[in-house]
């Protein structure tokens, strides 16, 4: 890391624990849910009534004494281990140890990332770093005390390990995304593309085993009623807001009306609402299998895995984008992908995906749902220029 990036990484890293400070002041949705699970883990009330959003936010109110309301679905049972280490403290305390424990996790992720890339012979610039560490989706999660800096931290740290060739630690990461939080399964796929069975096995071992670890202290009904609370969830109209800056949300509200949530869309195609999006994402997750599996280099393909595994989410908001700090520090830009990506994470979503919500409009209204796909392609890009030509 030169001098240059080393300030920069300094001066945003005393910028985000002034604002951790700031808002470690006040009890807010997003930690609440895991800080419940936790709670209902710990005494052994953790079962299928957790996905009942009424339910579960009558619980958050009465374990945190304030008016806040929060769901647990669309998470599996793991979610509850996120935050169990701090069950024995009260709400507001678990809260100040949760943000601060999560952005040391995110700032030691970033520097791995950057110290990564530095020995591979790429120079982060510096604008690229104060935008990964300075990016809304760091301040959404750091403001509401959301689990995505860790999730950044999990998939970066298998991100370093499997490019150092590191498989079992890697796969051990990559199962605990897949057990905490069930992100990284594009990842998977393109293990499985370039054989890479140790990661694969650290990976399914790891999963398995929090998943049989925490089933004797829940109701194991939990486990059989998941998938279908999953896919009501995905299919509820709420699931078209512009909140949800996902390809399906997209092509939902450009398609799918609902009196209540989409009043407006700009035509009246439900088929294409739900089939054009799955082809999508679909389809962009078998070109990355089939060209990392040629790949020389593994930071292309895991910066598409990065990418993709926010892109094939049924439900993504601003938190979930910091993961987009992956394929920003692994590869290459140009000036002009840079700027563009650049100003659609930056761009603040209240005069983008709250403003822009009926007819054709809404087209104006995915500004992160634009800059993972244009990262994908990026990504792809590297790929292509890095194939084996035997």
């Amino acid at each position: 890391m030169t001098r240059g990036q080393s300030i920069a990484w300094t001066v945003a890293a005393l910028v985000l624990a002034a604002f951790t400070i700031y808002s470690a002041r006040s009890i807010t949705h997003g930690f609440v849910s895991y800080y419940a699970a936790s709670r209902l883990l710990a005494a052994g009330e953790l079962g299928p009534q957790a996905y009942d959003d009424r339910w579960f936010g009558a619980y958050v109110q009465s374990v945190t004494e304030s008016s806040i309301r929060e769901i647990f679905i669309p998470n599996p049972p793991p979610m509850a281990l996120m935050a169990a280490p701090l069950v024995w403290l009260d709400a507001r305390t678990a809260r100040v140890v949760w943000l601060v424990a999560s952005l040391l996790a995110f700032l030691a992720a970033t520097w791995a990332l950057v110290q990564w890339s530095s020995s591979r012979g790429r120079t982060v610039s510096i604008p690229v770093t104060v935008l990964v560490l300075l990016s809304p989706a760091v301040f959404t999660n750091l403001r509401i005390g959301q689990g995505y800096l860790f999730v950044f931290a999990l998939f970066a740290g298998a991100v370093v390990l499997l490019a150092r060739g590191r498989d079992g630690a890697g796969g051990a990461m990559l199962g605990a995304l897949l057990a905490l939080k069930t992100s990284g399964v594009a990842l998977a796929v393109v293990l499985a593309a370039r054989r890479r069975w140790r990661a694969l096995g650290a990976a399914a071992a790891v999963a398995v085993l929090l998943a049989l670890a925490i089933t004797p202290f829940i109701d194991w009904s939990m486990w059989m009623v998941y998938p279908d609370h999953v896919r009501a969830y995905v299919n509820r109209p709420a699931s078209s807001v512009t909140a949800y800056q996902t390809t399906l949300s997209l092509f939902r509200r450009l398609c799918v009306a609902d009196p209540v949530w989409n009043p407006s869309p700009a035509a009246n195609c439900p088929s294409i609402g739900f089939v054009v999006p799955a082809v999508l994402t679909g389809g962009a997750t078998l070109l990355t299998a089939i060209l990392a599996a040629r790949s020389r280099r593994p930071e292309p393909w895991l910066a598409a895995a990065a990418a993709l595994s926010v892109l094939t989410l049924p439900a993504v908001a601003e938190p979930h984008f910091v993961l987009m700090g992956i394929p920003l520090l692994l590869i290459p830009l140009r000036p002009w992908e840079l700027a563009i990506a650049g100003t659609l994470l930056i761009v603040p979503l209240e005069i983008t995906a709250e403003r822009f919500t009926g007819g054709w409009s809404v087209l104006l209204a995915y500004p992160r749902l634009y800059a993972a796909w244009l990262l994908w392609a990026a990504s792809i890009r590297e790929l292509l220029a890095n194939r084996d030509a035997n």
